[in-house]
């Protein structure tokens, strides 16, 4: 695909009259209109746009075609011809430079479409004495077709391809449409203008939390106000969460449950006691109910892992394992579904949000709830960041597993903390202090990880036993990995003391100090 400049048409206009004018100015010569259909498609993170590229199906009667190109400027970066939807993962394309580019930048994320474009385009060209193309001109209208299969004008232009060696005729193009008939080039993609109709916005991540919270407002209105974005974030999620389209719909969903728990248990002096019990409560559940189907996704995704860590003759005798998990995964997901369609669920939200959106009191039953945000949330960071400290010191080589999982519980509290309450600090401090507190928590969450893949894979083996689908080459297989886990697990475990002690170390303990000590 070559790289393509555009002008913007007004919408009154119709296209056979700017070929009139196009026919009447310029040697061109012009094929019959065609109907086609642009379909996009990203990840649900949106990893093609962050990487400055989009992918785009170009459905059309003859050769239909995928495309994945540059935002800017349009060029070309791989294509290939085909006359299906985009399968869901790009391991599923066939080998070659598309599937190469695209593996890259989406990795195990799913493939979700965007948005359809409906197009009747006049193809007019421009040939040399020798009946070469020289340059190829469109004239374009595009027609949005929204969810409710509502279609609503998008816009019309004018797209202008030049043809490498044929500068000269481009510019000769250019000059007359923007010098003689006052068109102006249009830099953003087409792409975008249907994101914007849509009210969809590119964003970097469903997960990372960036909410406005001014120093002297109220304890308890700041929490409504983070409760609320997470509750977003969630609703956000569901229909994903519901149809199984990616595995992190999900994940971010139960972040933001996950999120919301901490909240109501780190902050529960800003709350009414009852209304605290009740949702915690429920909360609590959202999180079980959610629990089997992300554990079952998660050994799926690492499966090809796996595989890699046993010797090659293993490797296949692990496939019923595979099969194991994705009859079960299927099996979770639709009793998941279900409960999040039900009316539970429903109840929750819906008491959530109102009791959310509803007025403040005058006179608040929780001790915190009227004191400035700011004192509340250095009070409390604090407190989480002195536990932290105390709990990590406490644990020697012969602690038990158990005192590193709380010391991960703990430390992901104060994660949390500080990123609900980012907004109140200097950012260049936070981002020290985070990145010294991922360290120390990948490490403990690895730790955690390959302890629970340990165990659960030993259950699984008895469940496979059970159910009358395991074998002595499976049994040894998963035997083998159990035992690779177990060695991993070793060594994570030494690495923890070095992360802890450079979390602790005095530059970063003075640090939090000055940020988050109450006088």
């Amino acid at each position: 695909m070559a790289s393509a400049l555009r002008y913007p048409l007004p919408l009154q206009d119709a296209l056979p009259g700017w070929r009139k004018r196009l026919l009447a100015r310029l040697p061109l010569q012009a094929d019959s209109p065609e109907n086609y259909r642009i379909h996009y498609y990203d990840s649900f993170d949106w990893r093609l746009f962050r990487s400055g590229t989009a992918l785009k199906w170009e459905q059309r009667d003859g050769e239909s075609r995928y495309y994945l190109y540059k935002l800017e400027g349009g060029a070309g970066v791989a294509s290939l011809p085909r006359s299906e939807p985009p399968p869901r993962f790009a391991a599923d394309l066939p080998a070659g430079r598309l599937r190469q580019r695209l593996s890259a930048r989406l990795g195990v994320r799913a493939l979700l479409p965007l948005a359809t474009l409906e197009v009747r385009s006049h193809h007019l060209h421009l040939k040399d004495p020798e009946g070469k193309t020289r340059l190829r001109l469109f004239l374009e209208q595009h027609r949005l077709r929204k969810p409710d299969n509502r279609v609503r004008l998008l816009g019309k232009q004018v797209r202008v391809e030049p043809l490498r060696g044929y500068e000269k005729a481009a510019t000769e193009i250019l000059t007359l449409l923007e010098d003689e008939l006052g068109l102006q080039p249009e830099p953003q993609d087409l792409l975008l203008r249907a994101l914007a109709a849509l009210g969809k916005e590119p964003a970097t991540s469903a997960s990372r939390l960036d909410i406005p919270l001014e120093p002297e407002l109220r304890a308890d209105a700041a929490l409504r106000r983070i409760l609320l974005v997470l509750l977003e974030t969630m609703e956000r999620n569901e229909a994903g969460t519901i149809a199984d389209l990616d595995t992190e719909f999900l994940h971010d969903f139960r972040v933001a449950v996950r999120r919301t728990r901490s909240a109501l248990g780190q902050l529960k002096t800003v709350l009414p006691a009852a209304t605290l019990a009740r949702f915690r409560r429920e909360f609590a559940w959202l999180g079980a109910i959610t629990s089997p189907t992300r554990d079952l996704d998660v050994y799926l995704l690492k499966f090809g892992n796996y595989q890699q860590q046993l010797p090659e003759h293993l490797r296949a005798d692990l496939e019923p394992l595979r099969e194991f998990l994705i009859r079960h995964q299927r099996e979770e997901q639709a009793l998941l579904a279900r409960q999040l369609a039900g009316a539970r669920y429903r109840r929750l939200k819906r008491s959530w949000r109102r009791y959310l959106e509803s007025p403040l009191p005058q006179r608040p039953g929780a001790r915190d709830a009227r004191k400035p945000i700011l004192e509340v949330a250095r009070r409390r960071t604090w407190r989480m960041y002195r536990r932290v400290r105390r709990e990590g010191f406490a644990i020697t080589p012969d602690s038990p597993a158990t005192d590193l999982h709380e010391l991960r519980k703990s430390c992901k509290k104060l994660r949390y903390l500080m990123e609900f309450f980012q907004a109140l600090f200097p950012a260049a401090e936070l981002r020290k202090l985070t990145r010294e507190l991922k360290s120390l928590q990948d490490n403990l969450g690895d730790f955690q990880d390959l302890e629970v893949q340990t165990s659960t894979l030993g259950r699984y083996a008895e469940q496979m036993r059970a159910e009358g689908h395991m074998n002595a080459r499976t049994e040894r297989a998963m035997q083998t990995l159990q035992a690779g886990l177990k060695r991993g697990m070793h060594e994570v475990r030494s690495e923890f003391e070095q992360r802890f002690a450079r979390f602790s170390r005095k530059p970063n303990a003075q640090r939090f100090q000055r940020l988050f000590k109450h006088e």
